[in-house]
């Protein structure tokens, strides 16, 4: 009983460790040791690169920009004379008498004004500088 318990030990043993199929005997012949790798394993890397930048645009030769040329200073017409005054009516006399203010009315001078010959302050009655004002 020793040996059948023995046995069956033993023969739980190799089985446990693949050693031979159930349900057989053990035999005497020389152990073969199978070796079980493992399937390859696979990496995959998967690497993403950003696009080089694009090259700088091509650049064209500086040409020097000259300023402006500085305008002309505007023309100016010549100045325009005035025209000359108009005539003045005839002057009376410096020694011009008017005895009243009809009187200077029926010589055209009227109305007159202080320091024109003919006026004086006896025609001015408002005193303000014009006789014979209407």
């Amino acid at each position: 009983m020793k040996r059948a318990l023995l046995a069956a030990v033993l023969l739980a043993a190799l089985t446990a460790c693949g050693g031979t199929d159930s349900g057989t005997s053990p035999s005497t012949s020389p152990e073969s040791t199978t070796t079980t790798t493992p399937p390859p394993t696979t990496t995959t890397t998967t690497t993403t690169t950003t696009p080089p930048p694009p090259p700088p645009p091509p650049t064209e030769p500086v040409v020097p920009v000259q300023p402006p040329a500085p305008k002309p200073p505007p023309v100016q017409p010549p100045p325009v004379e005035p025209p000359p005054p108009a005539e003045p009516p005839p002057a009376e006399p410096a020694d011009a008498y008017y005895k009243n203010c009809d009187a200077a009315r029926a010589a055209g001078a009227a109305p007159l004004h202080r320091g024109e010959p003919g006026y004086r302050a006896g025609l001015d009655r408002d005193g303000d500088g014009t006789a014979c004002e209407t």
